[in-house]
């Protein structure tokens, strides 16, 4: 019995000893800033998440792991600069809180860290090379690129030029207005607009779905190699239509059949206009589908 007392004992002072090196420690600084000045923010792992408040400062709070040395914070003439710094011979992570001013242009760079923006009512530019991007978009413009992460941005129905792109991963934009312009490699697009003056996308053998309200004399383009294309558009004044697809099938809700390009090769377009044919919408694929609707 006193032979696995002891043994006991030193199991547990070698685990205790084992938590106290693996735990993390706790980062905190508050600097001044310009209510509408440049935030920076970079982290090599873990997390990002901006939130705007009203005070005319920065705080930043981080949880580090072992792996990473030191987190820099410096504000002057307008420009506030946070960065994580990693270890070159060890990973760790960082889960970064930075609370800014509301009116403050922002700037994110992700290595492998997911990116969330709250409050923000200025210029946003977020990036993430493997994480996740989650915004709220508030009236200002905004970009996000991932290139293996989801894109997901969500609007009030405030007019705003936004631009989305990502390698392998999907876009989502809810109740956004105004320009949007895309494009993904293999990703999937998801676009509400409650209002849209333009929105252009590309893709290579991602899918398209649209649905939303196009403004008078409105543009929407899409093209993808291989993915479907389906967009469901109000729009005031109408307008004037082109899809075309080489090996896919083209369907409406207005009962217009697609004609064939030729006689002797594959292919398929579908062209007309609905009411005053104030707006343009043309759609094209190789080898997808198009559906084309004029109401939402």
């Amino acid at each position: 019995m006193r032979t696995v007392y002891h043994l006991s004992a030193a199991l547990l002072m070698l685990f205790a000893g084992t938590a106290v090196c693996a735990s993390d420690t706790t980062f905190e600084r508050q600097v001044a800033a310009d209510p509408h000045g440049v935030v920076d923010i970079s982290n090599v792992g873990g997390s990002i998440d901006v939130k705007g408040w009203d005070r005319a400062e920065v705080s930043v709070r981080a949880e580090l792991e072992s792996g990473i040395e030191r987190v820099d914070v410096g504000s002057e003439h307008g420009h506030t600069t946070i960065k994580v710094v990693g270890s070159h011979s060890h990973g760790g992570e960082a889960q970064l809180h930075v609370q800014v001013p509301k009116g403050s242009e922002v700037n994110v760079s992700a290595v492998s860290a997911d990116v969330t923006s709250q409050g923000v009512l200025g210029i946003q530019r977020l990036n993430a090379i493997s994480g996740d991007v989650t915004a709220e978009i508030a009236g200002s413009d905004i970009e996000a690129r991932t290139v293996s992460g989801d894109i997901r941005l969500k609007g009030r129905g405030q007019p705003a030029r936004l631009r989305a792109s990502t390698v392998s991963g999907d876009v989502h934009l809810e109740h956004g207005a105004g320009d949007f312009e895309g494009n993904t490699v293999s990703g999937t697009l998801t676009l509400s607009l409650d209002t849209a003056r333009s929105v252009r996308w590309r893709s290579t053998s991602g899918d398209m779905r649209f649905t939303g309200r196009l403004t008078r004399g409105a543009t929407l383009e899409a093209s993808s190699v291989s993915g479907d294309l389906g967009v469901r558009a109000s729009a005031e004044g109408g307008f004037e239509y082109e899809a075309s697809s080489f090996s896919g099938d083209i369907t409406d809700c207005f009962n217009v059949p697609s004609e064939r390009t030729s006689k002797y090769a594959p292919g398929h377009r579908l062209q007309g206009r609905r009411g005053e044919g104030a707006g343009h919408v043309r759609l094209k694929t190789m080898s997808g589908d198009i559906q084309l609707c004029d109401h939402s």
